[in-house]
């Protein structure tokens, strides 16, 4: 051995095993089995070879290369694995010279891998030695004693009452999704009524108890309103599962496991139902009828141009402002996010603005100065709209020109962007000069890339697994804007993006009914270099989805018309604009035009009250249902033109009328009983 090997030996040889263990990647060639005895055996063995050994619990196993018959002329290194891979001994280096010497007691019955290398685990060559091996019959005592407890109809809890340390399972494994933590022995996704066995183990002793979940659940719960959408509390039995009932169809999002409604328009009135061990129960929520920004900082509420606008900073120094939407949005899926923003109009003023995604809270507030209100954010994706040079001459993240980054590390002054910085626009110019620059986010779920576009411009991507580098693995996340001022200052602030002008002569842009579909029309006067045309909805002029595409024409100076058929079920009201596709990727939008709703209008024609009924008039065969905050249903009639509920004996509170179609579509419409 070198001096140098042979000093680190000498100084570390009781060194902690999981520093020195080997792993097994499949590089190791199966050698076969062995039974140990009593007595001393022998067998030859080579550099990656392994050994199987199937190992009682308490018994102490011995292996080496310099004793009892054991010879060895290189660096040897004993290695003992379980079959997943799991290190339960490495080897006792230099304890006889160049060979290892090693003794290992088995905590539990089963089987084990004996790895043999080299020194530092290295497999190359092929070394030839004798290993001697062995086993002593013994003993590990041990108190597994411990009691399993139903919880609820799908979980069961256990309790320890001898030795803690162990290891839960189950015995025989359940033909169900049932699962046991092997540590504490909580059982979950359970079935109702099933009866599970369970094994506790420590220092090799072994119990067996059982337990029989309730055979039905209680399916009791509440919903509160929060911004954008409701929270769930259940108050009977957990680990149910929830849904919306009916299908708002409006973009609304429900989380199955804790029933928590997100990005719901407001105003509009949700039924969940919760389901656990064959009980359900429903109830109903009305999402604020305010628009759930939550200002932070010196962020304030201001009007421009009659238009409902969020102030970041006002033109004063050290200002940081922080905006979030209270309706969180899903990286699950496409979308599409667009702002007008003010960045001031003081070309020598700063800092900036940003376009923030972070899972925190919706009470985040970053850093101000170069920071732009969001450094200092954990796990957040930053898109920066820097109106200031702060490394100049250097430049090493910054550039002359006002421009556009991504920051993932949270800090937007001292350290590289994840991507960019470019120059927002083409020409190299300010943003800062007055004006109010469109921007658009797009994200791609399922390329994982984030696309900025300034003005209509496509000016930066990014492509990564966002949701699990950036934001810990969820997906669903706060957005908003951030700004900051620092020893110079700009007003900056940001607006809803709806109307701007077409790279076309846009001579119409209208909806008709075609029956329970919606058909848009639009005729182009001319057209410039124009790809295709893609219709979006919306339903606060914020979030954008794509409905459908249409190829242009291209390049024309004679009217063309264009049109796209929609189908759809919603019960809320759309708003629609084009988006006209440059050759060269770049767009620009129309204005929004409100949805026909044409398979509410050719369903339902009104829900009206004078005194104390309740008139619900359709156009078409429709079953109608009168609900109550619990789910009730405590009317049900089919009609074919006009039916009336007597609401007198009611108690005061909010009610849905639920309209459904013969074909399926179904329609909720929110009555108030005084």
């Amino acid at each position: 051995m070198p001096t140098a090997k042979l000093l680190a030996s000498l100084a570390a040889i009781f060194i902690t095993t999981a520093l020195i263990a080997c792993p097994f990647d499949g590089n190791e060639v199966n050698a076969g089995n062995l039974t140990p005895t009593a007595g001393y055996q022998t067998v030859s063995t080579s550099n990656g070879d392994y050994w199987v050994i199937n190992v009682n619990c308490g018994d102490t196993y011995n292996f080496n290369f310099c004793n009892n018959g054991g010879t060895s002329t290189w660096d040897t290194q004993i290695t003992i694995l379980q079959t997943n891979g799991t290190t339960e001994l490495a080897y006792n280096d230099d304890n006889c010279g160049l060979q290892s010497d090693v003794s290992w007691q088995a905590t539990f019955t089963g089987t084990v891998y004996v790895l043999i290398t080299e020194y530092f685990c290295n497999l190359d060559g092929t070394f030839n030695a004798t290993m001697a091996y062995n086993v002593t019959a013994g003993s590990l005592s041990g108190n597994s004693a411990f009691t399993l407890s139903a919880t609820n109809c799908v979980s069961a809890t256990a309790n320890i009452t001898g030795d803690t340390g162990g290891t839960f399972s189950f015995n025989p494994a359940p033909m169900d999704a049932a699962t046991i933590d092997p540590n504490t022995g909580a059982i979950s996704n359970g079935t109702a009524g099933a009866t599970y066995n369970v094994d506790y183990t420590v220092n090799c002793s072994t119990t067996n108890q059982s337990v029989t979940l309730s055979n039905s659940g209680n399916a009791t719960f509440s919903l509160a309103e929060i911004c954008g959408g409701a929270s769930a509390t259940v108050t009977g039995d957990a680990g149910g599962t929830f849904a919306f009932n009916p299908a708002p169809g409006d973009g609304a999002q429900i989380n199955t496991s804790t029933g928590t409604i997100t990005n719901g328009t407001a105003g509009t009135s949700y039924t969940v139902e919760y389901t656990i061990c064959g009980s359900s129960s429903t109830q109903s929520v009305t999402v604020l009828t305010d628009d759930c920004w939550t200002l932070n900082g010196n962020a304030t509420n201001i009007t421009v141009g009659g238009e409902d606008c969020i102030q970041l900073t006002a033109a004063v120094n050290n200002q940081t402002g922080c905006a979030w939407s209270g309706s969180q949005i899903d990286f699950a899926s496409d979308f599409s996010l667009t702002l007008d923003y003010y960045f001031g109009n003081n070309i020598n003023g700063a800092d900036g603005n940003t376009f923030t995604f972070q899972p925190s809270a919706s009470t985040a507030c970053g850093n101000d100065g170069g920071q732009l209100g969001a450094g200092g954010l954990s796990n957040a994706l930053a898109i920066e709209f820097d109106t200031y040079d702060n490394d100049n001459p250097t430049h090493l993240y910054d550039m002359a020109c006002d421009h556009i980054a991504i920051e993932v590390d949270g800090n937007h002054q001292n350290a590289a962007p994840a991507a960019g910085p470019v120059c927002a626009k083409t020409n190299m110019g300010n943003i800062d000069d007055g004006g109010t620059y469109e921007v658009t986010i797009e994200w791609d779920a399922s390329a994982m890339t984030l696309s900025v576009y300034f003005d209509g411009v496509l000016r930066l991507t990014y492509t990564d697994d966002i949701v699990n580098n950036v934001f810990g693995g969820q997906n669903l996340v706060y957005w908003g804007a951030t700004s900051a001022t620092g020893g110079l200052n700009n007003q900056q602030y940001f607006c809803p993006s709806t109307v701007v002008i077409l790279p076309v002569d846009l001579a119409s842009f209208t909806s008709e009914c075609n029956g329970t579909d919606e058909v848009f029309t639009w005729i182009t006067s001319s057209e410039q270099n124009v790809s295709h045309f893609v219709l979006e909805y919306t339903y606060d002029g914020y979030i954008f989805y794509p409905e459908t595409s249409v190829q242009a024409t291209g390049n024309s100076t004679t009217d063309k018309m264009y049109q796209a058929r929609v189908s759809s079920s919603d019960a809320n009201t759309r708003y629609y604009r084009l988006k006209a596709v440059d050759m060269n990727g770049s767009f620009e939008n129309s204005d929004l035009i409100s949805s026909k709703s044409c398979a509410k209008a050719s369903m339902l024609q009104s829900v009206y009250q004078e005194g104390t009924t309740v008139f619900v008039k359709t156009n078409q065969p429709a079953k109608v249902q009168l609900i109550n905050n619990m789910g009730q249903i405590l009317y049900a009639v089919v009609s074919e033109d006009l039916i009336q509920f007597e609401t007198s004996h009611l108690a005061a509170g909010l009610y849905q009328v639920l309209v459904t179609g013969t074909n399926g579509l179904k329609e909720v419409e929110s009555i108030m009983v005084r």
